[in-house]
């Protein structure tokens, strides 16, 4: 299967038009992987059939996610003051996304956990981040406000990282996550929206 009938499957499937363009990136730079390797030059066309096959084996999956309503969020474009389009977003991935906390010391080690790392956008991810949180008391009063944490690599479709605790006092909170920032080396940063909640105690 060459990369055209592949973008052709890609096109059947009822996505937006990122979606797509990321898939079809995707598929472009996992085909160009061993034709990169100058060492195994005899082994260049049965691996390109392997890939091929495996994405096909992909984009059928992707098609019967498509189909279903298990592919809830949806791209949409970044709009500046005079209608120029300056980027993408990735909306409503609340469901596609899960979050669990623990308190250690002085800081809050987060855990994230990709519910289809396979799929669009997440299988483009090579490091993950925190976008916007807050941190509530039991009275649901800001008590610290943030952005922008580190990106940590993905591994297994998890990633963990910290934020910084050390001005709360005991007591019961909740991490509240209004963004994730996921990270590759050949797009931009995508940011997801959607809401995310976790108590814990300090």
């Amino acid at each position: 299967m060459d990369m055209h009938l592949l973008s052709q499957k890609i096109n059947s499937i009822e996505m937006s038009e990122e979606m797509k363009k990321r898939m079809i990136h995707h598929c472009y730079s996992k085909m160009e992987e061993p034709l990169m390797n100058k060492n195994k030059k005899t082994f260049q066309k049965p691996m390109i059939a392997i890939a091929s096959m495996v994405l096909c084996f992909f984009l059928i999956g992707a098609t019967a996610l498509a189909s279903s309503d298990k592919l809830q969020g949806f791209f949409r474009d970044i709009i500046r003051w005079d209608g120029a389009v300056i980027g993408t977003s990735y909306e409503q991935a609340t469901d596609e996304i899960t979050m669990n906390v623990v308190s250690v010391s002085d800081e809050l080690t987060v855990t994230t956990v990709l519910v289809n790392p396979n799929t669009v956008p997440y299988m483009t991810f090579e490091a993950f981040g925190i976008g916007e949180y807050k941190i509530v008391d039991a009275n649901e009063k800001v008590v610290i406000k943030g952005s922008a944490t580190d990106y940590t690599e993905i591994v297994d479709g998890k990633a963990t990282f910290s934020i910084p605790a050390s001005e709360l006092v005991s007591g019961n909170y909740k991490l509240v996550v209004s963004s994730f920032v996921g990270s590759s080396k050949a797009d931009q940063p995508l940011v997801l929206h959607g809401n995310w909640k976790c108590t814990f105690t300090r």
